[in-house]
């Protein structure tokens, strides 16, 4: 780990250099505290080591400026060194923001001990972290086609409608569905059934543009929302997902292969005026996609909003 000391004790300097390094930590030293900021604000220091004993209320100061500083990405772990007579005040309140103090003169298996505690709180904050983020993504993301679930989906496509509102742009949702989805499930099981889910759900991002909002609305619905886009456009992409689809194939070894039918229906509008709500476009392209599947000679139903 990168630690920085700010220590302007030659001696002091030279023991915490052995400590550390011999732990296989990077020792960056900057003799007073005003030089220190630079190092955690913008080079990313999660580790500071802070002499007390000459810039107390520099040293507040600056622990104070840490703390209250909501635009840095991790809060360091701040370990004061204090001489005995400081011990005191700084134990009622670990130096109004440190996680940790030692006391001067540092002997090196305390310190070592006292990196090591918190290096270990680092990581552990950093595993909560990341757990965390685990579950907001799979709260986010639909388990079976790795799409945006229902809920995440309806609340990016509200902020692409408030995007394309405000530079005054078109935008349009598309809405597909498994026409034979429940043949398949009866016949195959749903063993097959999910794996056409996932085969379209690869198709549908492969023939999407990057940036598209796209998500599993239910069951064997999907939703697109395509910002700057507009009726012919929007038919093309459609079209190309559809293609895609049914150019691809579940064969079985036993038998013929499986066909997949899509239906699609688009809402679709130059401008967004000032009353356009998102709930309107999902609506209305459900509603032309399941005008598009009950009339056979038309894969695709536009509707203007």
């Amino acid at each position: 780990m990168e630690i920085l000391v700010i220590n302007d004790d030659l001696m002091e300097r030279s023991v915490i250099q052995q400590v550390l390094e011999h732990s296989d930590h990077k020792v960056t030293f900057v003799p007073v505290v005003r030089e220190a900021w630079k190092f955690i604000a913008e080079d990313g220091f999660r580790f500071a080591i802070i002499d007390v004993s000459r810039e107390e209320e520099s040293v507040h100061q600056f622990i104070q400026q840490v703390r209250g500083d909501p635009d840095l990405p991790g809060q360091p772990y701040i370990l004061l060194l204090v001489n005995k007579g400081q011990s005191g005040k700084l134990i009622s309140n670990l130096g109004i923001g440190a996680d940790d103090y030692l006391n001067k003169p540092v002997t090196p298996q305390e310190l070592k001990s006292r990196v090591s505690v918190g290096v270990r709180i680092l990581s552990m904050g950093d595993t909560l972290l990341q757990a965390r983020n685990q579950l907001e993504n799979l709260a986010m993301y639909d388990s079976l086609t790795g799409l945006m679930n229902r809920q995440a989906f309806y609340m990016l496509a509200q902020g692409e409608l408030e995007r394309a509102r405000r530079a005054s742009e078109g935008l349009s949702v598309i809405a597909l569905d498994v026409d034979n989805f429940t043949a398949i499930n009866s016949e195959y099981g749903r063993a097959v059934g999910d794996d056409v889910l996932q085969i379209v759900a690869r198709i549908i991002r492969e023939k999407s543009r990057p940036y598209d909002c796209i998500g599993r609305w239910g069951g064997d619905q999907f939703t697109i929302v395509l910002p700057g886009v507009v009726s012919s456009d929007a038919e093309k992409i459609a079209k190309r997902i559809l293609s895609g689809v049914q150019a691809s194939e579940i064969s079985f070894t036993d038998g013929p292969a499986l066909e997949i039918r899509l239906s699609a229906g688009i809402a679709s509008t130059q401008t967004i005026n000032a009353y356009a709500e998102i709930d309107t476009f999902i609506e209305s392209a459900v509603v032309a996609m399941n005008n598009a599947r009950q009339n056979q000679d038309e894969e695709i139903s536009l509707v203007f909003v």
